[in-house]
């Protein structure tokens, strides 16, 4: 097959292909074109041409007219121009189509869409509101109907039970003559076609109505609480007082119970008015404050009548009390002249003694001063509860005081009997002292030693002599005591160092000598230490001397020395 027969056979078979594509979309394009005039048509049978007729024909005013017309209008503009448009549009597309500028087409098919899917969504919402202002005249009437059945309840209400709602009747019948010329106003809106407005009556309507049914309910329940609860209370707690006044009692001039009765009727008036006016958020508040006044005057009685049992117990009580602390007050009297005459007191038992007495004489005045203003009706038993109750704590404060003051006097002779066993365990231990030393075959004591020893003796004679004193000083006595001990413990420890010091020398000593061949000096550093142990006791200074040289010529043996000598002597 030759090159041209090749070349004419391509273009055949292209020339074919580019037929059938461009038939297809022709095609396609003009099948999407019949689509679109069919939902134009469909658009068209759903505008609501005969309603919107209807609704040309009635007779409407107000904002319905107003709302009547825009919704005529828009129909018509949907009819005779919107809709003619795309008529228009979708022959441009088909011209388009014709003429294979299927871009061209494309886009008016598009717009086309567009436009009928915005005029369906405008016909929907149309359609509504047409139905809407044919029933709207209807759907008020009828709602009114039903308010009209819950007024005429509500006057019916008013006229057969009017004096279950006291004082307030009248302005709820002020009330229902507002919703009378609401009625009113219905009537004419609606007979002037002007059924926007005539709704929005009907929702005041509404409202007025239900605003009433809650008052209706609500009024009889607060009158009934006012005459059946609080007024009779009111009356109860005045005749209370009266009575308790009468019996003698009295109440606290902090509270004002009078004023505080007087505040209650103003605020029953309060509620009153609050009622009347048909203030009821106004009301209930004040129904809070209402109770709140009437328990806080029970209260205030209650209070009085419980006091006065409390009061006639405590009196009893705390008389017996008072007795009781009156002999403790005696017998501390003698119990103090008697360790007096043993001791001389320094602990200030004598003025704790007197302010007690002060304060015992000062707690009886008031109970009696208490029970004779009782008895007299001056003071109210609340008070005098409160005056008792803090009475009774001060009587058990003096009484501990007497307790403890008591304890320090009897401590008076334990102490001397402690002090005299400790001279005795003093003396003993001195003489253990000496015996040690002695054991130890010193050859003598240093002089500080010696004097401290004869200071501590001297000291536990000053104390046995002030321990043999007709009347102790007891304060002095602790005070040498306390030397005394000072003295025994330093002692104590002064013989312990004097022994160690003197054995350590001895070790270290024998220690130091194995270094005399390398070390001949080591023999005179003996030597001069000996010197201190032998005629100057000094056993310190003659330790230091053999310790230093022992730790020059053998660092780290002073520390076994030392060590080894209190592994054997905790073994003594």
């Amino acid at each position: 097959m030759t090159i041209e027969v090749v070349v004419m056979l391509s273009i055949i078979i292209l020339a074919i292909i580019l037929f059938f594509s461009t038939y297809y979309l022709k095609k396609s394009h003009y099948t999407d074109i019949d689509r679109l005039d069919s939902k134009k048509k469909e658009v068209l049978k759903r505008l609501p041409l005969d309603k919107t007729e209807k609704l040309h024909k009635m007779t409407i005013t107000g904002q319905s007219k107003a709302a009547a017309d825009l919704a005529i209008k828009k129909v018509n503009e949907i009819e005779q121009t919107r809709l003619t448009e795309i008529e228009a549009v979708l022959f441009e597309a088909e011209q388009a189509t014709d003429r294979y500028r299927f871009k061209q087409a494309t886009s008016h098919q598009q717009k086309a869409e567009t436009e009928l899917e915005e005029i369906e969504n405008d016909s929907t919402q149309l359609i509504s509101t047409i139905d809407e202002l044919l029933q709207r005249e209807e759907a008020n009437l009828k709602k009114v109907d039903l308010i009209k059945k819950r007024y005429h309840k509500i006057r019916k209400e008013l006229l057969a039970s009017s004096f279950s709602f006291g004082d307030s009747i009248n302005n709820l019948e002020d009330k229902l003559g507002e919703v009378e010329t609401k009625f009113t106003s219905f009537s004419d809106l609606t007979a002037s076609g002007d059924h926007e407005e005539a709704k929005i009556i009907v929702n005041k309507l509404d409202k007025d109505i239900s605003e009433m049914e809650k008052l209706m309910a609500r009024i009889p329940k607060v009158i009934k609480m006012i005459n059946s609860d609080f007024i009779k209370q009111k009356e109860e707690i005045t005749e209370g007082y009266t009575t308790l006044r009468e019996q003698g009692y009295l109440f606290p001039e902090a509270i004002g119970i009078e004023n505080e009765m007087e505040e209650l009727d103003k605020d029953i008036s309060k509620l009153e008015a609050y009622v009347e006016n048909l203030e009821m958020k106004e009301a209930d508040q004040q129904i809070e404050e209402v109770e709140k006044q009437i328990n806080q005057l029970y209260d205030y009685m209650e209070t009085e009548i419980e006091a006065k049992g409390k009061v006639t117990k405590l009196v009893s009580k705390l008389k017996k009390i008072a007795l009781h602390i009156q002999d403790q007050n005696r017998e501390m009297s003698f119990e103090i002249d008697r360790i007096n005459q043993s001791y001389t007191l320094y602990q200030n038992e004598e003025q704790s003694f007197k302010k007690l007495r002060t304060a015992l004489n000062e707690q009886s005045s008031l109970i009696n001063d208490i029970e004779v203003k009782l008895s007299d009706n001056k003071i109210p038993y609340s008070n005098a509860n409160d005056m008792l109750e803090e009475s009774f704590e001060q009587l058990k404060h003096i009484s501990d005081s007497f307790k403890h003051l008591s304890e320090n006097l009897y401590s008076y002779r334990e102490k001397e009997i402690e002090i005299k066993n400790d001279i005795e365990e003093m003396e003993y231990a001195l003489r253990e002292m000496k015996r040690y030393l002695e054991s130890k075959h010193l050859p003598g004591l240093p002089k500080a030693y010696l004097n401290l020893f004869f200071y501590t003796t001297d000291h536990l004679e000053t104390l046995s002599k002030e321990l043999a004193r007709p009347r102790l000083d007891l304060k002095e006595v602790i005070s040498v005591h306390q030397m005394c001990e000072d003295d025994i413990e330093n002692l104590a420890q002064q013989t312990d160092a004097i022994v160690d010091n003197a054995l350590l020398t001895e070790l270290t000593s024998q220690r130091l000598y194995r270094h005399k061949e390398e070390n001949p000096e080591i023999i005179e550093t003996i030597k001069y230490s000996e010197s201190l142990f032998l005629e100057e006791y000094d056993y310190e200074t003659a330790l230091k001397m053999v310790r230093e040289k022992l730790e020059a010529v053998e660092p780290g043996a002073y520390k076994e020395v030392h060590d080894s000598y209190k592994k054997d002597k905790s073994y003594d």
